[in-house]
């Protein structure tokens, strides 16, 4: 899914939220009960009065509810908060350090909302709302990259494998010295070498999840930079120009985000089985484009 399309994904579901919750407020729940108790008990207050009176003055209520929760910018900031959490729900992740760092990136998202409901109207606001936007793409990759990890860390084959490969063979090396059927040396040289690929794979995706860990946490960081500039400029008023830096480094974190994710993607396509163990993988070509990436934000 292209980025246009992921936000408006999310802003279609953001509205139909906002939408549906609008509805399920105790309010609505009052102003129907409040209807129907009168409709079928007080059908004829007065002379003049019609039963179906109270189903138009109940449906103007809601309606005015309704209204009211559409423009009430705390409700909105509420709903889409819920949405968020919903759409990226921390709870599908095991691993309790990479669920809380779902959860911080959360709650970024939720203060920055926030911040921009808490602004003045005028164009600093929308200024505020287009970087707020921005980190969705963001959040989409944060979560992404925590689910490759988790998924990563609970896979004890994966564990064993690196801690038994190098004694296997150095093992069969032994052998393979003391051998002196010629038939034998080949197949003992043979699973040598198949197993001397899969130890590299495994040590090449140990690499990347290494990496993506540490991409993780920056990314984490630089969304409570992104949170702390937000408020100085919410707070100041400061000219546009500093609100697209803004958006421009969210671009540049997301993209080197989108590298590290790109790369794990391509570990776990890789090959027969999920995480391309069977075929030797050159991930050093995959890990450069991110490395740099990384280093640039590092560096900014």
């Amino acid at each position: 899914m292209t980025k246009s399309s992921f936000q408006d994904e999310l802003e279609r579901k953001a509205r139909r939220a906002i939408l549906v919750r609008s509805f399920y407020r105790w309010e609505s729940a009052a102003i129907i009960a409040l209807t129907l108790i009168l409709f079928f008990l007080f059908p004829q207050p007065l002379p003049f009065w019609q039963p179906w009176f109270w189903l138009i003055l109940g449906l103007l209520g809601e309606a005015g509810l309704v209204w009211s929760s559409l423009t009430d910018p705390n409700f909105r900031a509420q709903a889409v908060a819920e949405m968020f959490h919903e759409k990226f729900n921390p709870n599908e992740i095991e691993n309790p350090g990479l669920r809380q760092r779902v959860e911080k990136a959360l709650e970024y998202r939720d203060r920055m909302d926030a911040l921009i409901n808490s602004s003045r109207e005028g164009i600093m606001r929308q200024h505020l709302t287009d970087v707020s936007r921005s980190t969705t793409q963001w959040l989409e990759n944060v979560f992404r990259l925590a689910k490759r990890l988790d998924a990563y860390l609970a896979d004890e084959m994966i564990r064993q494998d690196l801690q038994s490969l190098p004694s296997a063979i150095g093992n069969l090396k032994k052998r393979l010295a003391l051998e002196d059927s010629d038939s034998v040396k080949r197949q003992i040289s043979q699973t040598i070498a198949q197993k001397q690929i899969q130890l590299d794979n495994l040590r090449k995706l140990q690499n990347v999840m290494e990496q993506a860990q540490f991409q993780l946490e920056s990314t984490i960081t630089a969304m409570g930079t992104l949170h702390s500039q937000m408020m100085i400029l919410s707070a100041r008023d400061v000219a546009s120009g500093r609100a697209k830096r803004l958006q421009q480094d969210i671009a540049d974190q997301v993209q080197a985000l989108q590298d590290v994710v790109q790369t794990m993607d391509e570990v776990y396509r890789s090959g027969a089985d999920p995480l391309g163990l069977g075929l030797e993988t050159d991930l050093a070509a995959l890990n450069a484009p991110a490395q740099g990436k990384q280093q640039n934000a590092a560096g900014n």
